[in-house]
């Protein structure tokens, strides 16, 4: 059996950029020689700003540093990372938000994880799974069963995929999956089964559900690396952190307003200013759609249209520490089919990869955004009950527990984007080319090459600041 993500990867590396509608053309340039006032007696000047300290904000900032530029980052949050986020209040880093290192052969961020001394371990998903169907009273079902519904999946999405040159913008992953003919042949029973490994296998990959996702072009994208995926157990922030070594670095401050013209900027958070040649803006897709950040004069036509013509999803966890491992040691990955499969759909043990009694538990897409509503109590009180129901038992207690809400957290606004329904991956080519050379964009949603992972934003910020370098030089 082909692997649950490996397939998606041999998707994507076919993928090729057709189809794309035509972005707006851009705004004209503010006149040269129109001087940014400054409207502090003392603003800081560097040659380049970089606000956000995640990945591709510490990536950027590194590269202009070593090559001899003023950079100043500014961020937002008490901690560099942003959605990179180790959390070691019970004595070892639980990942909290990336997790995993996609496609890891000759993937830098693979490289990093040595640099920086982190750990890491195989995919739990391609390990030991249990896979329990609650709506049969808790049966778990044989491992040829597994294979057999992947295999299922696998075949329905492969046609998806080939047919998406054919789709009109208007049309869903859903819509394609539920009109192929082979899910047209299942009776109610067997599309049950499909429906939920379609969320196994969609929802926890794009962070949204199929019915959300752009049949047209969910795919799209040029994917650099091959290989299988590593999970991180190390501590994910140390990567971030040694990119940021030595880089002044201002946390706790939001920047609320970047005033531009064609010959530099001003970056404000609340009456500090910092002003620069370039900036070079790494806040996440979503935090932009809020329009939390004022660009003075506006962004143009072209920037404007792409910000939202993608979406950001989200993939949250609840984390629960308990007095004792209930569920088989050797489990690296439990899947559960309930009445509603896209609801506490999957569940990664953390007592082999932390040596810690806990359990994460996923949820995603439209389902994620619903029980964010909830609280701590309802969410902890909901995931027990699955798990009282899939194992059988009662046996055990709550010690602890950490819960995230990605779309709720006012610095992220979601965990990582997608195209939707409706949207056009033009957005992300518009997104990473620099607007009159003064403003750059950089992170997982700004890049046409692995977007929606840790290594695209990384070489996002790469890209960016090399862009950069070229301009300073001229």
């Amino acid at each position: 059996m082909m692997k649950r993500r490996q397939f998606l990867r041999v998707l994507l590396q076919g993928a090729v950029l057709v189809g794309c509608a035509e972005a707006p053309a851009t705004t004209q340039i503010p006149l040269k020689g129109e001087s940014i006032v400054p409207e502090v007696a003392a603003p800081q000047v560097v040659d380049v700003v970089v606000i956000g300290a995640g990945i591709a904000g510490v990536a950027a900032a590194r590269m202009l540093s070593d090559a001899g530029y003023g950079v100043h980052i500014i961020e937002a949050r008490d901690r560099v990372g942003g959605r990179i986020w180790s959390w070691s209040d019970w004595g070892a880093p639980v990942e909290l938000g990336a997790n995993w290192i996609h496609t890891a052969d000759g993937n830098p961020i693979a490289k990093l994880v040595k640099q920086a001394g982190v750990a890491t371990q195989f995919d739990p998903e391609e390990g030991e799974e249990a896979m329990i169907d609650l709506v049969a009273g808790g049966r778990r079902l044989s491992e040829a069963e597994v294979e057999s519904w992947y295999d299922r999946i696998e075949q329905i999405l492969d046609d998806v995929y080939d047919d998406a040159g054919d789709a009109d913008d208007t049309q869903s992953v859903w819509d394609a999956i539920v009109a192929h003919p082979r899910y047209q042949k299942l009776d109610a029973e067997q599309r049950r089964f499909v429906d939920a490994v379609v969320v196994q296998v969609i929802n926890d990959e794009y962070a949204a559900s199929a019915t959300a996702l752009s049949w047209k072009y969910f795919n799209h994208g040029e994917e650099a690396y091959d290989g299988d995926d590593l999970f991180v157990v190390g501590g994910y922030d140390r990567i971030p952190a040694m990119l940021a070594e030595g880089v002044p670095l201002t946390l706790n401050t939001v920047v609320d307003r970047v005033q531009w013209n064609a010959d530099g900027v001003m970056v404000w958070a609340g009456e500090q200013a910092w002003q620069a040649r370039a900036v070079i803006v790494t806040v996440p897709l979503g935090v932009l759609q809020a329009g939390d950040m004022r660009f003075d004069p506006p962004l143009g036509d072209a920037y404007t249209w792409s910000i939202n013509a993608l979406a950001m999803g989200t993939l949250d966890r609840c984390v629960l520490q308990f007095d004792q491992v209930f569920w088989d040691e050797e489990l690296t990955t439990i899947s559960v089919i309930g009445d509603d499969s896209e609801r506490w759909y999957q569940f990664i043990p953390l007592n082999n990869a932390l040596g810690i009694p806990a359990l994460a538990g996923f949820n995603a897409g439209a389902a994620a955004d619903d029980l964010e509503t909830y609280s701590d109590e309802e969410l902890i009180a909901e995931m027990v009950a699955v798990l009282q129901q899939a194992f059988d038992t009662q046996e055990f207690a709550v010690v602890d527990a950490k819960i995230v809400r990605w779309k709720a957290d006012p610095y992220a606004r979601g965990s990582y984007s997608y195209v939707p329904v409706g949207g056009d991956f033009t957005a992300r080519q518009v997104l990473s080319e620099p607007m009159h050379d003064v403003i750059f964009f950089a992170g997982e949603a700004y890049t046409t090459t692995d977007p929606a992972t840790v290594h695209g934003a990384y070489q996002s910020g790469l890209d960016s600041a090399d862009a950069c370098i070229a301009y300073l030089r001229d």
